[in-house]
């Protein structure tokens, strides 16, 4: 029998139709991670890094099937067409096959902030300390997911970033990845307080590729850059919001202005230096050996350089404490205010 034109024609359009709906599914692929759920092995991760006043140390068993099925070739595929970045960030953060491995850092992550009381805020710097810890290496290779980084215990911007982002979206924080893309860098986010908000976006950046305070920009993006062409994907649905970016202001601040001051130090100490050895020059001399107003201006110099020394090196302990330990946030704030 044949079959009817008209009804011939209907079923080429739908087989057209099929392979197009079909062509664009796959075309709209996300990440995701193949499990083979017959491997049963597992791998410790070593946990160590300081905070506050104290060292965190830790160990974990993870399932390493999900971390050989993210390092599968293709498995991070980019979709072809319509490609949505925050989605595609998502996905990398949040696959399921990385759940237990999630699970297993939280594990150590809340008993810590149960044991030391910490707050909230406290919570977000456990957090971002623990990821900037994560040996940072330049990488040309695709990011990674977090199980990978993880594992690896090494990261590029992006990878860790992805990592932070993650977690912090896990525990219900406002969070989500900064794109550079003309210097080629990533940094997390978090919903902070307008003090140290980046660039009008609402979010606090945070540096991971080296211990730095939720909050403070990147040297990378203060100079030869257009640090305002950026683009933030929110990772998650989460609420909570980093409340300390006041105390983080300030700690950046008082660093700026000593810098300023070191600067100006240096200089007077310079200036007087010549001075002192000119004054010296001339006592050593027939002439100005005996000239008491003299010797009281050289004795007078050596005072304020000596003092300037003293100074400078105060300035110099402040900003030692300032820049080495970010993640001593509440310990630094408070130093400085005792120095008021």
């Amino acid at each position: 029998m044949k079959t009817p034109r008209i009804l011939l024609f209907s079923l080429v359009i739908l087989l057209i139709l099929a392979a197009g709906i079909g062509l664009a599914v796959d075309q709209n692929r996300y990440p995701e991670i193949p499990v083979n759920l017959s491997d049963t092995s597992t791998t410790v991760v070593h946990i160590d890094f300081p905070f506050m006043n104290d060292t965190v140390i830790a160990e974990i068993t993870l399932d390493l099937a999900p971390y050989y099925g993210a390092t599968t070739e293709g498995v991070k595929v980019t979709p072809l067409i319509g490609c949505l970045p925050e989605r595609y960030y998502s996905a990398i953060a949040y696959d399921p096959a990385q759940n237990q491995m999630y699970a297993e850092l939280f594990q150590v992550f809340d008993t810590y902030a149960e044991e030391h009381n910490l707050t909230s805020d406290e919570y977000v710097e456990l957090l971002s300390t623990y990821v900037q810890s994560i040996p940072y290496k330049t990488s040309e290779t695709e990011i990674k997911f977090p199980i990978e980084t993880v594992i690896e215990n090494w990261g590029d911007c992006d990878d860790k970033s992805i990592l932070l982002s993650g977690l912090l979206a896990k525990k219900n924080y406002d969070a989500g990845v900064f794109v550079f893309e003309k210097d080629h860098h990533m940094a997390a986010g978090v919903k902070g307080g307008y003090q140290t908000e980046y660039e009008n976006s609402g979010y606090s950046i945070i540096e991971t590729t080296r211990y730095a305070y939720v909050g403070e920009v990147p040297a990378l993006l203060h100079s030869g850059t257009d640090h305002g062409d950026y683009k933030f994907y929110r990772i998650g649905e989460g609420k909570g919001l980093y409340t300390a970016s006041w105390q983080v202001s300030t700690i950046l601040n008082v660093r700026d202005a000593a810098y300023a001051a070191l600067e100006v130090l240096y200089h007077n100490l310079n200036s007087l230096s010549a001075t002192i050895t000119t004054e010296k020059a001339m006592l050593e001399t027939p002439e100005y050996a005996s000239n008491a107003t003299l010797h009281d201006e050289y004795d007078l110099h050596l005072d304020e350089y000596d003092e300037g020394i003293e100074a400078g090196n105060q300035i110099r302990a402040t900003l030692h404490m300032i820049n080495t330990e970010p993640y001593n946030r509440e310990k630094v704030y408070q130093t400085i205010q005792s120095m008021k």
